[in-house]
């Protein structure tokens, strides 16, 4: 399927993460400094949505048990051994596209495009 617009730059403020769903896969949106990321909005500890955490600075904590994410790269701070599944993202105009079909391992799956 690929790119598909699955929200606006402007319902995402920079410093805010939201969580939607999208072809029924729930999706984590992040807005840090005005770069979008996109990731599994599911903590793969328990599979507890992240959304529901809070962002603070660069990272994401889980609600449930506290588990730590670097936004930038989808890695564990604590613990280090885990990472979040991540979505390839770009920018249309005021438009936030994610290739949903092409979900990968953090790290792989940022491309350089995914910022405005």
């Amino acid at each position: 399927m690929g790119y598909q617009k699955i929200a606006e730059v402007e319902d995402l403020w920079s410093g805010e993460m939201k969580g939607l769903e999208v072809s029924g896969e729930h999706i984590l949106l992040v807005n840090l400094d005005d770069r979008i990321y996109a990731y599994a909005d599911a903590c793969p500890h328990q599979r507890s949505r992240l959304s529901e955490g809070a962002l603070s600075g660069k990272v994401i904590r889980c609600a449930r048990h506290q588990w730590e994410f670097d936004v930038c790269t989808g890695s564990g701070v604590n613990p280090q051994n885990t990472c979040l599944r991540a979505f390839p993202v770009r920018l249309d105009g005021p438009d936030i596209l994610v290739d949903i079909d092409a979900c990968a391992v953090s790290e792989t799956a940022m491309e350089g495009g995914h910022g405005r």
